[in-house]
């Protein structure tokens, strides 16, 4: 049994002392959320940088602590962490892919040359997290300034079930407990309810509630903190109405302290700090990222943090990020109301209807696809399908099943690998059409949350000049581009299009097949090799978007996959009324594909058995470069205390903060500056 299992039997046996649970409904409870656990596990990830702001160009370093959604330990199961950089037009920028090493997931994401100023958002998830809809992992930082965030409160409309206007629950937080009684509006003489209390499906109360008889619980039964659910229930278990309290965030906290040791200068003329947690707990230790920045640069007013994101952000429908601040004051209740929490399912797990996510777990990286006839597209059965990398002087061969289809798993190399796959019948024969199954990433369709800017200074904190002699310093000067930086506009054509991608964004977003790139354009799905606009929907049934390479029609099965993106200059996305200058063909749409040679012919790229392509493989770690901005950065410490050494200017200018969780899934959360 997991670690994280073993934690929420022993936290739900727990609660069973102290709570008014009636012993054959508690029995059945715990019976289902275990099972719901078991069934559908479900995580969290949180990115920790080594800066808020950043200027174009520059290289993110960044660590993802992925944890259990219930227990927030990180005992998880998934194998691979995805971060995307979002731009303010919510388009990918650059995706990663991060391999769980010794210490954890850490990367980076290098930023573009000539990126627009503004807020972007690191994305990061797991493909079992897509399981789940509306619970976004989100981080902002800001690229050619600084800004923080503002609450606000988030529309929660899709799916949001309604409530009955008739029965209101009132939550009162009292000195010792939480005081819930129910004000029904109506007259009905209904008064037979029940009351059920969970956060993060963790069940903490069940029981009798009427008009009459409210329901009073202690501080001590309430063993988790962060959001709880407080269901009003029928006697079929059909939930009437509810109200989410955010309540005790300290239960999930575990406080540290940082100490000087002034006594012990070095010789460098460095100091050693302690950073030791006194309530870690018998067996229990730290997994923390530390970074020391420059107090100048940043305010951490308006910034979010592990503690908001793992108790509010991630557990609230449609909230992708909240400052710090809302976990602190009074502000989470009024973002919470008439809000619902279908993270867990709790209404359906109570009744007994658990179920598993659709989307497995990713334990390893897998390449899939088909193999079918050039006439008629039929599958072909025991056909034999080679995939060989070159760079790695790696060979493994299988056969298809009866539907065609092939697999590889364990293809586990570094992003860049290139691998050649050919695919021939059972006889040997070669003529055979190969179609390689593209990997399918979420795009994103959220509100991205307000924000304002506190300062326009952009200057670089980590660049040196030196001035010849006799030389002047000027002001710095920034030019920011007022289109977004996929518009590379240089004929009619393409400055008529919704969306181009020039030969410079082609380079930087690194796309390793004309699928990734388009996939990049909202409204455009990319579905068995073939590009759909809004759908695709016709009266006649489902149609693709019309391909053009320098300007020729393609027919509707020409592989895209043909065209290497080595050959590429740019691509263009015709949609809506922009299709007109293409005629009665561009109806569905239109993607439009120059090639640096531009003379391509239909009859010079013939189908084949043969595939060259690249895959989103893992990052590979890089070595960290101090500079003045961020002169300290560890993404990974484990342990139950630890020793740095600090120079004893930083105790002036600079900020430590230090993020992560531990064994027991307490999250530790400090920052201070360094002289204080």
């Amino acid at each position: 049994m997991p670690i994280y299992m073993r934690k929420l039997l022993f936290v739900i046996l727990l609660i069973c002392f102290h709570t008014s649970l009636y012993a054959q409904t508690n029995n059945v409870l715990l019976s289902r959320v275990l099972r719901q656990v078991q069934l559908y596990p479900q995580e969290k990830t949180y990115v920790f940088t080594d800066a808020e702001s950043y200027q174009a160009g520059q290289r993110i370093h960044l660590r993802v602590f992925l944890v259990n959604a219930v227990v927030h330990q990180a005992d998880s199961i998934s194998r691979y962490v995805y971060v995307e950089l979002l731009n303010p037009e919510r388009l990918v920028v650059k995706r990663v892919r991060l391999l769980r090493s010794d210490q954890g997931f850490v990367g980076h994401i290098d930023i573009p040359e000539g990126v627009v100023k503004g807020r972007y958002v690191l994305r990061s998830y797991t493909k079992n997290m897509l399981n789940l809809s509306r619970y976004e992992s989100m981080k902002s930082i800001f690229i050619g300034g600084h800004g923080r965030l503002t609450p606000s409160k988030y529309s929660n409309s899709l799916n949001r079930e309604e409530a009955n206007n008739s029965i209101n629950l009132l939550i009162n937080v009292l000195k010792k407990g939480i005081k819930v009684s129910i004000d029904n509006l109506s007259d009905s003489s209904e008064d037979d309810y029940r009351l059920f209390v969970h956060c993060r499906s963790i069940p903490l109360y069940f029981g009798k509630i009427s008009k009459e008889k409210d329901v009073i619980l202690s501080y001590d039964s309430l063993s988790q903190g962060g959001i709880y659910s407080f269901q009003l229930l029928d006697t079929k278990l059909n939930k009437v109405a509810e109200r989410l309290k955010f309540v005790y965030p300290e239960k999930e906290l575990c406080p540290i302290s940082v100490r000087w040791t002034d006594g012990e200068k070095l010789n460098n003329n460095q100091i050693p700090c302690i950073i030791k947690a006194d309530s870690l707990r018998e067996g229990e230790t730290m997994d923390v990222s530390v970074r020391v920045e420059y107090a100048g640069v940043d305010n951490t007013v308006g910034q979010s943090d592990i503690i908001s994101h793992l108790l509010f952000d991630m557990d609230k429908a449609d909230c992708p990020e909240e400052p710090s601040s809302v976990c602190l004051e009074s502000e989470p209740d009024s973002l919470l109301d008439n809000c619902n929490w279908s993270r867990y399912r709790m209404s359906d797990v109570i009744k007994g209807e658990c179920k598993k996510g659709l989307i497995g777990v990713e334990k390893s990286a897998v390449i899939r696809g088909r193999v079918e006839t050039l006439i008629g597209h039929k599958p072909i059965k025991d056909g034999v399908v080679n995939l060989i990398s070159p760079d790695k002087s790696f060979y493994v061969v299988t056969k298809t099943d009866a539907q065609g289809r092939f697999s590889f798993e364990g293809i586990d190399f570094p992003e860049g690998t290139q691998y050649v796959l050919n695919a021939f019948t059972k006889a040997g024969k070669s003529w055979v059409k190969l179609l390689l199954d593209e990997d399918e990433y979420p795009s994103y369709k959220g509100q991205l949350p307000p924000f304002v800017w506190t300062s326009n200074d952009t200057t670089r904190v980590d660049a040196t000049l030196e001035l010849p002699k006799g030389g002047i310093q000027m002001e710095e000067v920034n030019v920011f581009s007022h289109q977004p930086t996929y518009s590379s506009r240089s004929d009619a054509y393409s400055r008529t299009a919704d969306f181009s991608f020039g030969l410079r964004d082609i380079e930087s977003i690194g796309a390793t097949c004309l699928h990734e790139l388009l996939r990049r354009v909202p409204s455009v799905t990319v579905e068995f090799g073939k590009c759909y606009v809004r759908g695709g929907f016709t009266v006649g049934g489902r149609r693709p978007a019309a391909i053009a390479i320098d300007g020729i029609f393609v027919n509707e099965d020409y592989d895209l996959d043909n065209i290497q993106m080595a050959d590429v200059e740019r691509v263009d996305v015709f949609k809506g009324g922009s299709t007109v200058i293409w005629g009665a063909i561009g109806g569905m749409g239109v993607i439009s594909v120059t090639t640096k040679k531009g003379d391509f012919k239909a009859a010079s790229v013939p189908l084949t058995n043969t595939k060259t392509f690249t895959t989103l493989g893992y990052q590979i770690p890089q070595g960290y470069t101090p500079n003045a901005r961020t002169p300290m950065w560890l993404p990974s410490l484990r342990g139950a205390s630890f020793r740095l050494l600090f120079p004893a200017e930083y105790r002036s200018t600079y900020r430590l903060i230090i993020e992560g969780v531990t064994s027991e899934g307490r999250i530790v959360h400090y920052t201070g500056e360094i002289g204080r």
